[in-house]
């Protein structure tokens, strides 16, 4: 499968299909699909230009996602992260996380809240945040769904 990677800013429009790639990524970070709490978070962000996203065959919004990330530029966080299975391994990540990177503060420490070692599924992740020089910070809260998790920074640069 040839993927087309092109990072855009997520609209409003592409909130079914956040939706739909957010269940994919239940069982890992517990519920979202149902959850107003999360659907209210969500169209904050997708208002609010903190959305973007990477849409199948390069196609305008409201198609499906490959893989979306949002920010918080007041925390200066990765706030959410997820790439659709059939895509992990093809850049998606990669570029998402470039990009989400490019729109924060890299004079301030950046943070991401994601699995710890001990987790087997969050590995991929994990390599792919300290290829971007995140390193563990803190332990925290497993997620509703008992996965382990960490605070990881990016230390500001210099």
């Amino acid at each position: 499968m040839l993927v087309v990677v092109n990072v855009q800013p997520a609209t409003i429009d592409d909130f079914e299909s956040w939706i739909a790639l957010a269940g994919e990524v239940e069982h890992l970070f517990g519920a979202m699909v149902h959850e107003p709490s999360f659907h209210d978070a969500l169209k904050e962000a997708l208002r609010e230009g903190r959305a973007f996203c990477v849409r199948q065959d390069d196609a305008g919004a409201g198609a499906p996602l490959l893989g979306g990330i949002t920010v918080m530029f007041s925390h200066n966080e990765i706030e959410w992260f997820a790439v659709s299975g059939k895509c992990r391994g093809k850049g998606v990540g990669k570029a998402l996380l470039a990009h989400a990177l490019s729109q924060l503060d890299a004079r301030r420490d950046i943070t991401v809240r994601t699995f710890d070692r001990s987790s087997e599924e969050g590995k991929p992740a994990r390599r792919l945040y300290q290829a971007f020089g995140f390193r563990d910070h803190r332990s925290c809260d497993p997620t509703s769904t008992g996965f382990s998790t960490v605070i990881m920074i990016r230390k500001k640069e210099a």
